[in-house]
């Protein structure tokens, strides 16, 4: 009995190869983060209504019809021999790490000393991690220059959080900083060059600012097209016109298992 031989159209060789090549790229560039939903990143965002935060021994929570959130720290270098245990026992459910800095006079990348310590006992005490880089970038090279170092530092590293671009004022008794003269469109552009690097590299992004930076430095309506970690202390709510992700609402917290004061945040969260 002879056997048919088995035809297969040109055009279905060009569809299996296109189907081989779709799954491909979904592998290589699916996300390296993964994290829940968080206010701001929504297509229709719905206002918070911060009358309805509460306060715990100075833990702030929320929850309403759409959105629960979490207690976090942020820590850096300043912040040794960690007890992670106590933290999380403490009530903490999350933590941003500095991963590097630039210095303000010198431009030279720094990493944060404490950074790999921090981040091996948060994970070991099964708290959720993300991380943050400290700028002083002066031009969209040098943010770029930024965020290759995080994502090299970040390799084989799970987070649980979009990568935080953080550019703050640093005031100096006898020297200026290498920013002082920058524009406003100048500091956007960066915050911007930093984000869109590593959303090539695959990774999520957000930006940490507060109110006078906000509107003194940045084109909000640029900035806000990412997540907003935004600090304002000593009020019963930000005074932000954009949404807000994390609200850093005290920079003098105290928390068991950290001896110095650190920065208290509250994330919101969609259902």
């Amino acid at each position: 009995m002879r056997r048919s031989k088995l035809k297969i159209h040109p055009v279905e060789i060009i569809l299996i190869v296109l189907l081989f090549l779709t799954l491909i790229l979904a592998i290589v560039t699916r996300p390296r983060t993964s994290h829940p939903q968080m206010a701001g990143e929504e297509s229709e965002t719905i206002d918070i209504d911060y009358s309805k935060i509460t306060d715990k021994n100075g833990h702030y929570s929320y929850e309403d019809e759409y959105y629960s959130s979490s207690f976090g720290i942020d820590i850096s270098e300043f912040q040794e021999n960690v007890d992670w245990q106590k933290v999380k026992d403490a009530g903490v459910e999350f933590v941003f790490l500095r991963i590097g800095r630039r210095g303000a006079t010198t431009g030279l990348l720094y990493d944060d000393e404490e950074f790999e310590s921090h981040y091996e006992g948060a994970r070991k005490a099964g708290l959720k991690v993300g991380v943050y880089f400290f700028s002083q970038a002066i031009n969209e090279k040098e943010a770029r220059e930024e965020a290759d170092f995080v994502y090299d530092r970040l390799k084989g590293k799970k987070i649980d959080f979009p990568v935080v671009y953080d550019l703050e004022e640093v005031y100096l008794e006898n020297e200026t900083p290498r920013i002082s003269e920058l524009t406003r469109e100048e500091h956007t552009a960066n915050a911007m060059a930093f984000c869109e690097r590593l959303n090539r590299k695959h990774y999520d992004t957000m930006i940490y600012t507060y109110q006078y930076w906000a509107e003194t430095y940045y084109d909000m309506e640029q900035i806000s097209s990412y997540p907003i970690w935004y600090a304002a202390y000593d009020t019963d709510q930000p005074k932000l016109d954009y949404p807000i992700s994390i609200w850093q609402y005290s920079k003098t917290g105290r928390i068991d298992g950290i001896s110095v004061p650190i920065d208290f945040n509250i994330m919101f969260i969609r259902k």
